[in-house]
């Protein structure tokens, strides 16, 4: 199997780190919304690729989460379950409110994500 690659993952989380501030203006924060979404998405199915590689197969993002707890490689899945459900609020529905609310949950996104990356990245090399 080739190798997985992980770089697009380290510069969407990159990019949110170095675009992140605590009091974005309106079209900021959508922006930094739109970020989040897709490294959200890369983020699970990076995941996902990489349980299989290590004889772990699974099927929708929580599920994902939930195995990556099981072995450690998360602490919370609800934290990550959470994320998700943001994702998906993003996604099919839009208004100021939902907007603050995803917005909220980036912050520790970042940090989650980063750990994360840390582990897939050792994961997928061994």
């Amino acid at each position: 199997m080739a190798p997985i690659n992980l770089s697009k993952l380290d510069a969407a989380i990159k990019t949110l780190e170095k675009d992140y501030t605590h009091h974005p203006s309106e079209l900021e924060r959508d922006g930094l919304i739109q970020r989040f979404e897709f490294t959200m998405e890369l983020s699970w199915k990076l995941s996902k690729k990489i349980l299989a590689e290590n004889g772990i197969d699974t099927d929708i993002p929580k599920n994902v989460y939930r195995e990556l707890a099981k072995i450690g490689w998360i602490d919370n899945p609800e934290e990550w379950i959470e994320f998700i459900n943001k994702r998906s609020k993003a996604s099919h529905i839009y208004n100021q409110e939902m907007a603050q609310d995803v917005f909220s949950g980036i912050e520790n996104f970042i940090k989650q994500s980063r750990k994360l990356y840390l582990i897939l990245k050792q994961k997928s090399n061994d």
